[in-house]
């Protein structure tokens, strides 16, 4: 009998006739329900007597539903983190090795997998859904924003730099370029959406097999941290672009190379800065021979002596005598500092700069000394605007001043303020955007501004724009100008409100302000060449747009060159105004460009459709050498025709030092990651993402390839030792703001 109820109920049948015990039907019942996924009644009006399935009630439509219910939202979470993932590297760049893509893909599993726990942490299905919501909004908007930012300035920035950022462009700049964007590019954004909504379809129309969320929290946990042990292996000790993520870290070089979720968590490890120590020195024991203490010159023949107008002696050029101390360095006694440092890393900054070899004073030491500066950050400026049928001002002031062939303007990662920072500071922005921000409060000792204005020369500061803009009006008085006037402050009453304002009136409408005030320390940062070119949104393009009708561009370059004209006229009036007033022998000018023009990029943000900077270069840009290459003015009355030439790479770190010799000011060339151009010091130029240029052959850290110049000897471990001493300067560059360094030396 046991047995005969045993197959009855494997098999369901019920001989005609016979009622089977009522535990016996239930039980054969349980077993169709499991079998076929109905609930299964004697009373069931879904099922007829004669075996035909009835119709549906709502109740059964909606047991069916809650069995359908597919894709819990943790799967969300993980299919869009990898799949935003690949969207954003296949949009940022072009050619992507498979080992690179390995890197990326590990991380972005192991990313995918821990951060899908977020939608798992409580048991009511409403609030994983809402995390999962969340989640998926936060890294798409996070890689959206990452893109656009690209897009604009081909690097990435860090959640401070955006903070930053969107703080410092005048409140206006940089949301309303990034609204800009967005409306530019909404299919990118759309993309983004797609498969949120494809997973609400799914589980809206779709009968789709149900997921188990049950003890998925614990498979998840172990499975994201297994990916994340093996991504950290690969990258740290397989992959050829480890040193991205340790000795040479750099937050876009990270996020290209390994991905964007490990980019932002590696920036917020050790502040973001590269591993190791690269200022360790060991013990630092005896003194040099640069160790004396500097004495002032003195000439035999006091008649070869003129005074200029704050009292100073100034050597005449003919006579100018030789310096009486061959080395560019100050009397610092740094072993004292050593010994007294009240912590580690004090200590190892001063053994650093103590181990270093000053470059010595040579034949253009104080050839500027006691003269007027007038220093220029040119906005977008390029070395290709420098004609002599169209710029013959420019052009005069590079071929007859001190030429400088191969000069360099890195893109340090932050636009215009960190072109600006490199160049009135002499120091490389290692925060990027906050850089500049950082100098409030700290001792800036080396700047022009401030050398000068120790000497007691009158200065200040100008900008035709909003003179908040990047908070210029705190940065700029503390950098060596006793006042900052721009657009709001002052400027309003010279020049006119429009976009951008116009460089010519900027000058013509300060120059009076101090050329009777001699000496002077002037700064300028312009705005006419800004971008957008176009003669619709740029009124300095639209104002000189006849001048440029004959240039073989189509107009977007034609713009380009007819706002960056107001620099042309601008320079030609402030010249004619020194030659007016005698003084443009005793008056010294440099300038350079903030930035390349990045705005002539194919580019959604600029509107661009075609490589025009690739078009003003006349080569194909691809990699920064021939992206940041530029041009530095330095012109004076009395060097005209001199020939003066320099062809070993240049950069905007070797503005200070170089200034710093030629006007014979007290300064320690150790104390600068740059040098003067015209000392002994070795030639090198470097970038954010340690790729650098000497005059022996250049590294780009991106593929890794070390170039030679073409016929050099190249000495044994001379590229590792190169890396070695960009790693030195950048992170010397860092401490020295981080530290306020220059407060403890002087303040």
């Amino acid at each position: 009998m046991e047995n005969q109820t045993q197959d009855s109920r494997r098999t369901w049948q019920n001989p005609a006739g016979a009622r089977p015990a009522s535990n016996d039907l239930q039980s054969a019942l349980n077993d169709y329900e499991r079998y076929s996924g109905r609930s299964a009644r004697p009373d069931d009006p879904r099922q007829s007597q004669a075996g035909q399935p009835a119709q549906r009630s709502k109740a059964g439509h909606a047991r069916n539903k809650r069995h359908a219910r597919p894709i819990p939202p943790w799967v969300l979470v993980v299919f869009c983190l990898l799949y935003d993932t690949y969207l954003f590297h296949a949009w940022t760049q072009e050619q992507i090795p498979f080992g690179r893509w390995f890197g990326i893909v590990l991380f972005a599993i192991a990313f995918a997998l821990l951060f899908a726990l977020i939608a798992t942490i409580s048991k009511n299905r409403t609030v994983h859904l809402v995390l999962a919501l969340f989640v998926v909004a936060f890294w798409a908007f996070m890689f959206l924003l990452e893109y656009f930012i690209w897009d604009s300035f081909k690097f990435y920035f860090t959640v401070e730099d955006i903070i930053t950022g969107s703080g410092n462009a005048g409140q206006s700049d940089f949301s309303a370029r990034m609204t800009g964007l967005i409306l530019k590019g909404f299919w990118r954004i759309l993309l983004y959406i797609l498969p949120i909504v494809l997973w609400f379809l799914a589980n809206r129309f779709l009968r789709l097999p149900k997921i188990k969320t049950r003890g998925m929290r614990r498979h998840l946990a172990y499975g994201g941290l297994l990916a994340l042990i093996a991504a950290l292996f690969y990258a740290l000790s397989i992959s050829p672009e480890a040193s991205k993520l340790t000795d040479a870290y750099n937050f876009t070089e990270a996020a290209d190379s390994f991905g964007l979720p490990v980019a932002l968590a590696r920036q917020e490890i050790n502040g973001g800065m590269a591993t190791g120590d690269p200022l360790a020195v060991g013990d630092i024991t005896g003194t040099h021979e640069w160790d004396a203490v500097p004495t002032n010159p003195s000439p035999d023949d006091p008649s070869e002596i003129v005074t200029d107008p704050s009292g100073s002696e100034i050597p005449t050029e003919t006579q100018r005598p030789e310096p009486d101390h061959p080395y560019s360095v100050m009397s610092i006694d740094f072993q004292k500092l050593i010994e007294s440092a009240k912590s580690e890393r004090v200590q190892k900054l001063h053994k650093y700069v103590y181990s270093l070899t000053p470059s010595r004073t040579n034949e253009m030491t104080g050839l500027f000394k006691g003269k007027n500066l007038i220093f220029i950050s040119a906005e977008g400026f390029a070395k290709e605007l420098i004609r002599e049928d169209l710029t013959p001002t420019l052009y005069r002031m590079y071929t007859k001043g001190i030429t400088i062939s191969d000069y360099y303007q890195p893109a340090w990662g932050g636009s215009t303020s960190t072109g600006e920072f490199s160049n009135l500071t002499g120091l490389e922005p290692a925060d990027a955007v906050k850089s500049i921000m950082e100098t409030v409060g700290h001792n800036m000792y080396f700047t022009m501004g401030n050398q000068l204005m120790r000497l007691g020369y009158f200065s200040r500061a100008y900008h035709n724009n909003d003179y908040t803009y990047y908070h210029r009006d705190q940065t700029h008085e503390n950098l060596g100008y006793e006042k900052f006037i721009g657009m709001g402050n002052g400027m309003e009453e010279g020049v006119k409100k429009r976009w951008p304002e116009s460089d010519q009136e900027m000058i013509n409408f300060t120059v009076k302000q101090y050329i009777d005030k001699q000496p002077f320390s002037i700064y300028y940062m312009t705005v006419s060449g800004h971008g957008l070119y176009s003669w619709q949104g740029n009124s300095m393009s639209y104002l000189h747009k006849d001048e440029v009708q004959d240039l073989p561009y189509d107009d977007t370059l034609k713009a380009f060159f007819a706002c960056n004209l107001e620099v042309e006229y601008a320079m030609h009036d402030l010249i004619a105004a020194l030659e007016e007033a005698g003084i443009a022998d005793d008056t010294v000018i440099v300038l350079t460009a903030d930035h390349y023009p990045y705005c002539l990029e194919k580019s959604d943000t600029w509107g661009t459709t075609k490589d025009y900077l690739s078009e003003l270069y006349g080569y194909q840009v691809t990699d920064c050498f021939g992206q940041d290459h530029n041009a530095l003015l330095i012109w004076s009355g009395c060097i005209e025709d001199k020939g003066y030439h320099v062809d070993t790479p240049v950069y905007s770190l070797d503005i200070v030092p170089t200034l710093s010799n030629l006007f014979d000011v007290e300064w320690d060339s150790r104390l600068l990651p740059g040098r003067d151009i015209f000392s002994d010091a070795e030639p090198l130029v470097l970038w954010p993402n340690c790729s650098w240029k000497t005059d022996l052959g250049s590294y780009n850290a991106k593929t890794g390839k070390f170039t030679p110049v073409e016929g050099a000897e190249i000495p044994d471990g001379y590229k590792e030792r190169i890396d070695a001493i960009v790693r030195q300067k950048i992170r010397f560059s860092d401490e020295v703001l981080d530290l306020d360094y220059y407060d403890i030396l002087f303040g």
